[in-house]
């Protein structure tokens, strides 16, 4: 039986005991750290000042929406990590999602290039569709089918015990 600290009381248990929750934490927040880096690696991409030149406030106002929309599928990843029984090392996830959207707020009220057509123009909802968004809508999508499924799952297996 492995030691009380590496399994949760809130995991499935198998026909032997308690399941180890670790490999499922480690899981969760390894793809939750992809999904901020390539996040946060667009995001700082699209708003460098290459050569001298001034980003736009339409990149300020894509980076920022994409740093902001990378807090769904995270906070699914954490919603699945606690379905599967992690806890506290969920923490790992949720602090560095929180620097993003803080980066996110920060990039939505910068100015852009004062030479644009329109360098002082409001926040979209266009701009929480644009296309660097797309991986988070798209991540955000599986995770919400995986979660059903593993609720399916976790309620036949539920029904099924309790009715033997």
């Amino acid at each position: 039986m492995p030691p009380a600290h590496l399994t949760s009381e809130r995991a499935p248990t198998s026909a032997v005991g308690p399941r180890r929750v670790w490999p499922a934490t480690a899981l969760v927040v390894l793809l939750g750290w992809l999904l901020l880096a390539w996040d946060v690696l667009a995001a700082g991409i699209n708003t460098a000042p290459f050569f001298g030149d001034q980003p736009s406030r339409a990149r300020y106002l894509e980076s920022g929406a994409t740093l902001l929309t990378a807090l769904l599928p995270v906070l699914l990843l954490c919603l699945l990590g606690l379905v599967l029984g992690s806890r506290f090392g969920l923490l790992l996830l949720a602090v560095p999602a929180l620097f993003a959207v803080v980066a996110g707020v920060s990039l939505l009220g910068s100015d852009g290039d004062p030479s644009d057509p329109d360098p002082t123009r409001a926040v979209r909802a266009g701009d929480f569709v644009a296309d660097l968004t797309r991986p988070n809508w798209l991540a955000s999508g599986i995770l919400l089918a995986i979660l059903v499924v593993v609720w399916v799952v976790r309620r036949r297996r539920e029904a099924g015990t309790s009715a033997t």
